[in-house]
């Protein structure tokens, strides 16, 4: 998700643009609907792998695992992706991992097709397009400053997320349709050949020439080492991993126990199944076009403080009136609290950094992120395991409250003040 040159700018935007001002630049625009489209077949495959894992499995803590293993590469990996995209032409480097999911997910089409797919070659084959997913996302991230900038940039990066939230909408019902009538070989298919239009797109961008300029070779221990020390050096970035691991580890419980929840808990079938998924797509989009409002009433610090009680109480909700509108209510007000915290988060980190550092700290943002993600998907799911799916639920509405509080202590660096 990322977009345009600086050549075919407009003009200088307003203090506080509109939440769909970045769509202007054609550039980020071509980027972005590529991008969308190859994330409506990603949550296609992700929706149709947890059904069909659902279908091997009624283990939560084995369902669990599907999840961490297509984020455990984002916190093993993602520091050497952006040491990779930090020495290397990013456009190119973009290009590479695209092709290396298209053929990842063009094995599980196959396997799916043939009738080989297992539970553990499906775990395994997860991890490598969580790997592709890795190696990609600090380069992506990293290009984004270089097309949107200013005043742009937070709501070019609401955008990014909130196209990857519209896919979630949209993916997971065509998905399930799909699914029914045809196979989850199809969804596998489907996804590889949309990774052809990210490619088609990042050819097209020319990447303006001071980007590359401004990119050091380093070696790759040089590199390691003063990425390390520029994040052990600063405060700023210390403080917006910090608030995000008090909300991404026990706020993900929701997330990850979404497939046994929706197969088990609510009774769903494979459409209804596909519906659940898209309703927290619904509530991220409308949070990502609400945001700039909210961020300019509240100012983006106390907007995530904001985010994170919400998000417990809807959890907890969710916990105890287990009904199928009530928890499609509850998920889709999570949605826009994941937004809220993610996009505010994000944005602080690339108003940190500069651009020859970008990738390397975009990568550990994103190891942080997906840390938290690996720790917290693992844990809820023993505790679904041992005890029961609601008392994971409530448990983690209950964590939520003091991380809280503690998050609310530790100031969002940029964060801009609330109108008097």
């Amino acid at each position: 998700m990322s977009a345009a040159p600086a050549s075919g700018a407009s003009p200088p935007p307003a203090t506080h643009p509109s939440a769909l001002a970045p769509l202007a630049n054609r550039a980020f625009l071509g980027l972005w609907i590529a991008n969308l489209l190859s994330n409506v077949g990603g949550w296609m495959q992700s929706t149709g792998a947890a059904w069909e894992m659902t279908g091997l499995t009624t283990d939560p803590f084995f369902v669990a695992a599907l999840a961490a293993a297509g984020t455990l590469p984002m916190f093993l990996f993602c520091f050497f992706a952006g040491i990779l995209a930090d020495r290397f032409e990013r456009r190119r480097y973009i290009i590479v991992c695209q092709f290396w999911m298209m053929g990842v997910a063009a094995v599980l089409a196959f396997l799916a097709f043939t009738g080989r797919l297992s539970a553990w070659n499906l775990l395994i084959l997860s991890f490598c397009m969580g790997l592709g997913n890795a190696m990609n996302a600090p380069a992506w991230h990293a290009v984004v400053p270089e097309i949107v900038s200013g005043p742009l940039l937070r709501p070019a990066i609401a955008l990014n997320s909130a196209g990857f939230n519209l896919a979630r909408t949209v993916g997971p019902v065509i998905g399930q349709v799909l699914l029914g009538l045809v196979g989850v070989f199809l969804l596998f298919t489907i996804n590889a050949l949309t990774y052809i239009g990210v490619v088609l797109a990042m050819r097209s961008w020319k990447r303006p020439a001071e980007a590359r300029a401004s990119q050091r070779r380093e070696g790759f221990l040089e590199a390691a080492r003063t990425g390390i020390a520029f994040v052990r050096a600063s405060g700023e970035l210390k403080a917006v991993f910090g608030r995000g691991l008090c909300f991404f580890v026990p706020g993900i419980a929701m997330g990850t126990l979404l497939p046994v929840i929706g197969r088990f808990e609510l009774q769903l079938d494979e459409f209804h199944f596909g519906i659940l998924y898209a309703v927290f797509g619904v509530g991220a989009v409308a949070g990502a076009m609400s945001m700039p409002l909210l961020n300019r009433l509240l100012g983006a610090d106390r907007c995530n403080i904001w985010a994170m009680g919400i998000h417990a109480v809807s959890t907890l909700v969710a916990a105890l009136v287990m009904t199928p509108l009530v928890f499609g209510v509850c998920i889709t007000i999570s949605g826009a609290c994941w937004m809220t915290v993610i996009a505010n988060n994000g944005t602080a980190v690339q108003m940190i950094l500069p651009n020859f550092m970008r990738a390397r700290g975009m990568a550990v943002h994103q190891m942080v992120f997906f840390g938290g993600l690996v720790a917290g998907s693992l844990m809820w799911g023993k505790v679904a395991n041992l005890a029961d799916v609601r008392i994971a639920l409530i448990a983690s509405a209950i964590a939520l409250v003091p991380l809280t509080v503690l998050a609310a202590s530790i100031r969002l660096p940029g964060s801009s003040s609330p109108r008097a």
